[in-house]
């Protein structure tokens, strides 16, 4: 009927009442389309919102990279800088020497003198080397993150290690727009649908098996409505196993926020803390300064032992050290805590 293609001899009584036998040979092909899924619908949100997290996670590590580029780049400033102050303290001792060698062929001072000067020397030549392959380690790590090849090369930054530092005022709350951060929201988002999802797999499912329609402006529909009542508890510990992956994520997601907030306000600290080492450093680098200054004229005047001038020359070149590690360490503790706030 629905089709439209009957007629008047279709009602004839002899052929209603005795039929001829008919052969009808068909092959069916079945497609069942849902068109009520609601578990469906909650997987694939969930899956979405895991995709969407493992985005972020990646551009969260791809700013982690970077931030270990900016290490890497400032290692070997430091580097260059340790061995230009070296330099100088080589030439420094080597004129030192020979002063002690004059001195000691006028019979001024004595052969332990010289050897003590002598001995000077060789340290300091000893840790100029040590230097150089800082600087060639930094180098060839710097190659590594930046996909180079390091055979036969060393980098040398055009801007040298800055002797000051800036300071500035970081907001040290702890920012919801992190990218990890996100990721772990998502990702616990994720759980929540797939818990959902497992919890509409208790309802019936609406398939419709007619996608197209016919001649006559009726139409059929032919739908099936599937709700499966017993599968053997198999629902009911799929549910239970999504709400504890559930919970489970809420807990990790709430104590990953919780951690990231301790290191966010405990680089503040230490960046105040490095703040206070240049500072200090800085005065301690000045004083030994003067202190050699005053000991080397003292010295050539006959009025200073030569194991205090070596002591004095020592402590300055080691102070010059410290402070510029101490504007290295204040700077990157900076950039770490840019990325903890961003």
């Amino acid at each position: 009927l629905n089709q439209e293609v009957l007629t008047a001899s279709d009602f004839n009584p002899a052929l209603l009442n005795d039929p001829a036998r008919i052969k009808n040979f068909a092959t069916k092909i079945e497609v069942l389309q849902p068109l009520i899924n609601v578990d469906g619908l909650y997987g694939r949100q969930a899956a979405k919102a895991k995709m969407e997290a493992f985005s972020l996670q990646t551009e969260r590590t791809k700013e982690y990279l970077e931030l270990e580029a900016n290490k890497a780049f400032m290692e070997l400033q430091l580097g260059y800088k340790a061995v230009t102050v070296l330099e100088k303290a080589n030439k420094t001792a080597e004129a030192n020497l020979k002063l002690i060698e004059n001195y000691f062929k006028q019979g001024i001072l004595q052969k332990t003198d010289l050897l003590s000067v002598q001995v000077r020397v060789n340290e300091i030549k000893n840790q100029l080397q040590y230097a150089k392959s800082n600087v060639q380690n930094a180098s060839d790590y710097l190659a590594l993150l930046l996909n180079e090849d390091s055979s036969n090369k060393v980098y040398k930054p055009i801007e040298e290690l800055e002797n000051t530092i800036v300071i500035e005022t970081i907001n040290t709350t702890l920012s919801s727009n992190r990218k990890d951060i996100q990721a772990m929201d998502k990702s616990n988002e994720a759980y929540g649908k797939m818990l959902q999802s497992s919890k509409m797999n208790f309802l019936p499912r609406l398939y419709d098996d007619s996608l197209f329609g016919t001649s006559a402006k009726g139409y059929l529909v032919g739908a099936q409505l599937s709700w499966t009542l017993f599968d053997g508890f198999k629902s009911i510990g799929k549910m239970e196993k999504s709400k504890a992956e559930f919970q489970k994520s809420e807990i990790e997601t709430q104590q990953y926020k919780a951690k990231s907030q301790l290191e966010l306000n405990k680089t503040n600290r230490q960046l105040k803390d490095a703040e206070n080492k240049v500072n200090l450093s800085k005065l301690a680098l000045e004083q030994s300064k003067e202190d050699y200054r005053i000991r080397s004229n003292r010295f050539t005047q006959g009025l200073e032992k030569t194991t205090d001038l070596l002591q004095s020359e020592t402590l300055m070149f080691q102070k010059e050290l410290e402070f510029l590690q101490a504007v290295f360490e204040y700077n990157f503790t900076q950039n770490y805590l840019h990325f903890l706030t961003k």
